[in-house]
């Protein structure tokens, strides 16, 4: 995705000896619903409280969402790998948001997990910094009715689920068109922060408290 104005976390287990070799990076495994994809976080320590907020935004805000706002991805999240590895980088170099990986150019970790289970392992990557800059709709009328903080955080959070879930959609669906997954996730993005916006307080029912600093 070109920048444009566009259950539970544990430690796993089974893939323990694979994630260990991957020196300077982290892992997290975010288990949400049944039907969701399982996504498997590899991340810098630096990026340890971006990959809590994907980890509650995946839990939490995603499944407490209105049908209305998500209905658009319910089924895409269905037809996806049993397993996402999600990598995390600060920037890309090409300046994009970030990328769905094709078949044959995952990386290596992504490959030992699908030789490992013998099933399918999708990928993609995600910049947390441009992402954070990235805004397609600051909706400035509304960032005035809350404190700048809180703004600041729920907009991020917005972001990187609007980003997470346009990548997923290109990995279930590459024959869809760049312009039609952008304008779904514009909308997407666009209904989400009006929905948090207009829950006071930022309540617990989308996970947004207590939070860690974010880098």
């Amino acid at each position: 995705m070109k920048k444009r104005g566009i259950g539970r976390l544990h430690s796993p287990g089974l893939l323990r000896r694979f994630l260990e070799r991957l020196r300077g990076r982290e892992q997290t495994l975010v288990r949400g619903p049944r039907e969701w994809p399982l996504l498997l976080l590899s991340y810098p320590p630096k990026g340890r409280a971006v990959a809590a907020e994907i980890g509650d935004a995946w839990l939490h805000t995603l499944p407490a969402l209105r049908s209305a706002v998500a209905v658009s991805y319910r089924e895409m999240l269905r037809g996806l790998p049993p397993m996402v590895v999600v990598i995390l980088r600060d920037r890309n170099v090409c300046s994009c948001l970030g990328h769905h990986h094709p078949s044959g150019t995952e990386s290596r970790l992504t490959r030992r997990l699908a030789a490992d289970s013998g099933g399918t392992v999708g990928e993609i990557d995600l910049a947390w910094e441009a992402i954070r800059q990235w805004q397609p709709n600051p909706l400035s009328a509304l960032a005035a009715a809350v404190a700048e903080p809180s703004f600041n955080r729920l907009q991020f959070r917005t972001a990187m689920l609007t980003v997470l879930l346009h990548e997923l959609e290109h990995l279930a669906h590459p024959d869809h068109r760049e312009a039609a997954v952008r304008g779904t996730s514009d909308g997407f993005y666009r209904e989400v922060l009006n929905e948090l916006l207009g829950e006071e307080g930022a309540s617990a029912r989308y996970g947004m408290q207590p939070a860690p600093s974010l880098p």
